[in-house]
């Protein structure tokens, strides 16, 4: 996977969002959530950078949930998690949706480098 300054996305918006949707399947593989939906959008804020929102739903148990939480947490991407909904789908609490709000920067230039003296 292609680094970018502070885990930025890469600048070109397909390359940015295909980077962003292999993150969140490489999580539920490795976590075992089922992932329901992705819904990206992005917003161009600023001549200087752009952010990808996704609004992304799973299904699962209580430690897979956390667990996909803590890998999307942990990662070295430019995330930030805007809001978490947790609801059951059953009387026990074991069958469990999680929806995130997830935003993404990607940079629309490299960032300035120090002159060298």
């Amino acid at each position: 996977m292609e680094r970018h300054a502070g885990g930025a996305l890469p600048a070109d918006n397909s390359l940015a969002e295909q980077q962003l949707l292999k993150s969140f399947d490489t999580w539920r593989n490795d976590t075992g959530a089922e992932l329901a939906s992705i819904m990206p959008q992005w917003k161009n804020d600023s001549t200087n950078y752009m952010t990808i929102a996704c609004r992304v739903e799973l299904g699962g148990n209580l430690g897979t949930l956390s667990r996909y939480l803590y890998e999307l947490e942990k990662s070295p991407l430019a995330l930030r998690v805007d809001t978490v909904e947790l609801s059951a789908h059953d009387n026990n609490g074991q069958q469990l949706t999680l929806g995130l709000e997830v935003n993404g920067l990607a940079l629309s230039q490299p960032p300035a480098q120090p002159e060298k003296k």
